[in-house]
């Protein structure tokens, strides 16, 4: 009795939606200089477009970006796998026009384990405490996607000459 008592009480702190998942990929020059992961959760009458990203700036460093859109204001949200939390990853967290935004510079480590871990474990997308869960692994295809993007972003013969 107690197991399914705990096995209801789980289920109910858990958001029902279905979560789906893209890949981003924008390119400047035909180069890849963001990829990222796409998110689209739509339950009853609300909906949140998010996405996290890496995008390579002029410097050679990494610029990581959570960003959450919503047609109603959002206090708080966290993007949380296995692993870690991207609000404890990134230090810059702004408010606009109802959106959150989480950015900064990462060593790219960090951001390499945390893609790694919520492509094949997938994690978890919190809204105002409300969990939305990333069933892992993620589809080959994005996975794929994600890689490829992110491997030819850094390729050697791609850095701007100094």
């Amino acid at each position: 009795m107690f197991k399914i008592l705990l096995f209801y009480l789980i289920l109910s702190t858990i958001a029902f939606a279905e979560v789906k998942i893209n890949s981003i990929i924008k390119l400047e020059n035909r180069i890849p200089n963001e990829c990222g992961l796409g998110f689209l959760i739509e339950k009853d009458d609300l909906s949140y477009s998010a996405a996290v990203s890496i995008k390579k700036l002029d410097n050679m460093d990494t610029l990581s970006i959570f960003e959450i859109k919503s047609s109603s204001t959002i206090e708080h949200a966290d993007l949380i796998t296995s692993a870690s939390k991207i609000s404890e990853l990134l230090d810059k967290k702004e408010f606009q026009n109802k959106n959150l935004k989480f950015s900064g510079v990462t060593p790219e480590d960090s951001m390499t384990f945390f893609f790694q871990d919520l492509l094949i474990n997938g994690g978890t997308i919190s809204i105002d405490k409300i969990p939305y869960e990333i069933q892992g692994p993620i589809d080959s295809k994005v996975r794929l996607e994600y890689l490829f993007c992110t491997g030819e972003m850094f390729l050697p013969n791609y850095r701007k000459n100094e």
